[in-house]
């Protein structure tokens, strides 16, 4: 069986060309599916080709459905084309291995584990990573989109947030965007625990096809979420912890509360990871993460020659050790 790499991008053409490659050159028999954002500039359909990848292209979006769509939509062409696989991860077109592929993809056949996914609960004020006001204000509430906003613009315009702390009826928010959010609690607390954490992990194909019968099973939970502010930041942690208290054919799934991706949150702006250089590469390869994000070739050149040439020494020396056991 194949893994399978869904690569959700919008810039970059030629850096998602090599991560592509990065991807099919450690694991020849690795299948990777580029969705990319159609109101920008494209991968080279030969290249993609060339590697054996697939090249789909989408309407893009930031903080909201489309994201999770976009998952959903390479998710259900595998089991449409019968793919046989046993696990998908999602990345972005500014993620990066930091382990050779073809190790990752060992170990993760060894683990037993269906989910490598960050998860906790949203509204539990002892297990939140966000806080529950934050929560509600995402999740409780139906948000109308009326602009995208610049960096400056961000700045400028957040003390409008101040609204949210002093009445419980609308809320404004400008992390993704300016919105108005109407209150509109959701479908949590019943048979469905609004759970979090981050979009990129890799799951089973199990846990892949419990997170279909979900949509299929609970599509009030999608329509919910489509006027929330960053659905995909929680719709699959949620559909896990309905599928394995609530689906039969789910309740032996294991999940591991590691997604398994270096990411440097310690001086974030709008809620965005640091920019990889190369003096934050000894961190990176220290965390024992599978991949790292985000790298940026035209802002930081040279630095994803220098994760190659640290996969490539990894890469001889897995292959060293494995003669040796033989």
């Amino acid at each position: 069986m194949t893994f399978v790499y869904h690569v959700e991008s919008h810039r970059n053409p030629r850096q998602i060309e090599r991560l592509v490659r990065a991807l099919v050159s450690g694991a020849p028999d690795a299948l990777v599916i580029v969705n990319h954002d159609r109101s920008f500039e494209s991968p080279d359909p030969s290249v993609i080709a060339g590697l054996g990848a697939e090249l789909q292209l989408s309407d893009g979006g930031y903080g909201d459905m489309t994201h999770v769509n976009r998952w959903f939509s390479t998710a259900r062409w595998l089991r449409a084309e019968g793919v046989d696989y046993s696990y998908l991860s999602n990345l972005t077109g500014q993620d990066y291995p930091i382990r050779p592929p073809a190790q990752i993809q060992t170990d993760l056949s060894s683990t037993g584990v269906d989910a490598f996914i960050q998860t906790f609960g949203v509204l539990d004020p002892d297990d939140t990573k966000w806080g529950v006001a934050r929560g509600r204000t995402r999740y409780d509430f139906q948000h109308e989109r009326l602009r995208r906003l610049s960096p400056w613009q961000q700045r400028a315009l957040r003390p409008l947030q101040v609204l949210n702390v002093v009445q419980p009826w609308v809320r404004v928010t400008t992390s993704t965007g300016l919105a108005w959010g109407r209150r509109d609690p959701g479908p949590w607390g019943t048979d469905v625990e609004l759970r979090g954490g981050s979009f990129f992990c890799t799951l089973s194909r199990g846990a892949v096809d419990a997170v279909l019968r979900f949509a299929d099973r609970r599509p009030d939970v999608a329509e919910h979420l489509s006027g929330s502010i960053a659905p995909d930041e929680v719709y699959l942690q949620t559909a896990l912890g309905w599928a394995i208290a609530n689906d039969p054919e789910a309740s032996d799934l294991v999940v591991e509360n590691d997604c398994r991706r270096y990411f440097d949150f310690s001086e974030s702006t709008f809620n965005h990871p640091r920019t990889l250089a190369r003096e934050n590469l000894p961190a990176a390869f220290a965390s024992g993460a599978d991949f790292a994000r985000k790298f940026d070739e035209a802002r930081y050149p040279g630095v994803l020659d220098a994760v190659d040439a640290r996969l490539e020494v990894a890469a001889e020396g897995g292959a060293a050790r494995a003669a040796a056991s033989r």
